[in-house]
This record gives C-alpha cells, sequence and structure tokens, in this order.
C-alpha cells in the first residue's frame, strides 16, 4: 500500500509543478487583477435573461486570459474527471455515491 500512497504523492507533485498549473495559476491571477473581467463574471452569475447571459458570455471570452484559464481549468478537470472513473472502477461505485 505505501507504494500506491508514495505514487500518489509524487503524482500530486509533479501537478503541482507542471506547466498547466503554472499556466491555470498565472492567468488566474491576471483575472483577479483585472476589474473589469471580475464585474463581468458577477453580472454573469446574476443574469437571468438568457439573451444577455449569452451576450456577456461571448465577451467575457474575448478576454485572453480568462480563455486560457478555462482552458487549462478544462484540462485539469479532465484530469480529475479520468482519475474519477478509475476510482470507481476500483471501488465499484457509483460516482459521488462512497459516503452513502
Amino acid at each position: 500500500m505505501s507504494e500506491i500512497i508514495t505514487a500518489t504523492y509524487n503524482f500530486l507533485d509533479t501537478l503541482d509543478n507542471s506547466d498547466l498549473i503554472k499556466n491555470l495559476t498565472k492567468c488566474k491571477q491576471k483575472i483577479l487583477k483585472n476589474k473589469q473581467i471580475l464585474s463581468l463574471i458577477n453580472d454573469i452569475k446574476q443574469e437571468k435573461d438568457s439573451n444577455k447571459l449569452i451576450l456577456k458570455r461571448k465577451k467575457i471570452y474575448e478576454n485572453n486570459d480568462y480563455k486560457m484559464y478555462m482552458k487549462y481549468y478544462s484540462e485539469l478537470s479532465l484530469i480529475i474527471l479520468k482519475i474519477n472513473k478509475k476510482y470507481t472502477t476500483y471501488t465499484k461505485t457509483k460516482e459521488h455515491n462512497c459516503h452513502e
């Protein structure tokens, strides 16, 4: 079992030091410094009108930092999805039902 734990920590260290995480972090920091983008994100969260929501989402994707952040976020989400899928095959459980 210690081999699995060691390999898991090595994986996490590798992920922490990867270009994916570095780029994700850089983009996030740039977004957090951009008041216009933050304001637009808040507007999107509160928007009820579908047409206005689409327009605001299009506008936010014009920002390269946000676009790149979402690209890296999606890559990380895919990695996590693959890990979770493999985990469910080992435990023979349905997704999100591990604690039931």
